[in-house]
């Protein structure tokens, strides 16, 4: 079934790589001479490894920020300070062969930005979401011409500065307003969940460390659902490479490569850690339906977002030059990066989400490791005894 599924894969590829331009069915040549670029939403946790893709391919970088993060930024890239509110005076006199928006939550942003610039640059980048899709566990397949999110919020759209509950209808107005201000000069990508170094999730961290750990593990759910997702500097380093061809349209942003699942992506970080294979698959029923249930968002993740994280085409990506690395590699540099953090940053773990108190959306739940491994080793006891029970 793998070669067979490897050869239909290949045929897909094939068949939507001779509509596209031979210079985007290139996975990475030499770059062209250097580019100017400007990124806003530089200093960010995604933000620096697209400053870092742009710089290993020769580009001249400047970013745009408010100046308040430390942004620990190399000494070639110039800052330029402002606000996307109220102060775009640094940029508006100025040119660029690309812009690439980073964090843009609302549509005002999109347009106060081509207004700013007026038509003085080459090529413009989006950086959406696949939260724009409309029910995409209703699709087979979600690919980039599924339907999207229509807005219904009571609130103005284009005075959306930061996400909400709308997220995902204001990225598509984003897009949209993209289209207007930049008319064939648009790049759209489509990212799920941005995993790797500087994972703020901690989903990928959380199964990278667990590894290492002795002891049966706890895992939840159908060990055959899909995972998907992408290493930050995957997405990054393709993006750049999409720039300099000056490439347009939408593209879902997805990995990996090669199709893999929940049993892929753990026995990859044990394979890592030199630990012996010992997890114990618990329903997500059994372990949603526990008073702590709020304290396994982590390993239910891939089931709760089933058919939003996990059924993501990215062929149209993969015919223009995407590249990603193994999982076993994302794991394995993420846990290098974790362990290079100061130690009282290493104290806790994100182990799930609830429901923000105040406000839409979630929050994140976090424990210590030795009141998690505490936590699981009762949760998995007791699911053990239920099954001794009912035989």
């Amino acid at each position: 079934m793998r070669n067979r599924r490897e050869f239909l894969s290949k045929t897909v590829a094939l068949a939507a790589a001779s509509s596209v331009p031979q210079a985007l069915q290139a996975k990475d040549g030499a770059p062209p001479k250097p580019l100017r670029l400007l990124i806003l939403g530089g200093t960010g946790t995604t933000g620096r490894y697209y400053v870092r893709a742009a710089l290993d391919r020769g580009h001249r970088v400047a970013v745009f920020s408010r100046g308040r993060t430390p942004a620990n930024l190399p000494p070639e890239v110039e800052s330029l300070i402002g606000d996307r509110n109220s102060d775009l005076d640094s940029i508006k006199n100025r040119d660029w062969d690309a812009v690439i928006d980073v964090a843009t939550f609302g549509p005002g942003w999109v347009r106060g930005l081509g207004e700013a610039l007026k038509g003085r640059i080459k090529h413009y980048t989006f950086i959406s979401t696949v939260s724009v899709y409309e029910n995409p566990a209703n699709n087979a397949e979600t690919t980039e011409d599924s339907a999207v999110l229509a807005y219904h919020g009571d609130v103005d759209p284009y005075s959306i500065t930061q996400e909400g509950e709308y997220y995902g209808a204001a990225k598509v107005l984003c897009e949209q307003e993209a289209q207007k201000q930049f008319p064939g000069r648009t790049l759209i990508l489509r990212p799920g969940y941005i995993g790797g170094p500087d994972d703020t999730h901690g989903v990928l961290t959380f199964w990278a460390l667990r590894a290492e750990k002795s002891g049966p593990i706890l895992a939840a759910g159908d060990p055959a659902t899909p995972v998907q997702f992408i290493d930050v500097r995957d997405l990054a380093e393709w993006m750049v490479r999409l720039i300099e061809r000056q490439a347009t349209g939408t593209y879902n942003a997805i990995g990996p490569e090669r199709p893999a699942n929940q049993v892929q992506l753990i026995d990859a970080a044990l394979h890592n850690a030199g630990q012996a294979r010992d997890v114990n698959w618990v329903p997500r029923a059994w372990l949603g339906a526990r008073a702590d249930k709020e304290f396994w968002g982590t390993l239910l993740f891939w089931e709760i977002n089933k058919g939003y994280l996990t059924r993501i085409s990215n062929r149209k990506a993969m015919a223009n030059g995407f590249t990603t690395r193994p999982i076993g590699r994302t794991l394995a540099d993420t846990l290098i990066w974790y362990k290079q953090l100061p130690p009282d940053h290493q104290t806790g773990i994100v182990t799930g989400f609830k429901k923000r108190e105040n406000g839409p959306g979630f929050e994140e739940v976090h424990a210590s490791w030795p009141v998690y491994l505490d936590h699981e080793g009762e949760a998995l006891a007791a699911w053990k005894a239920a099954q001794v029970k009912k035989s």
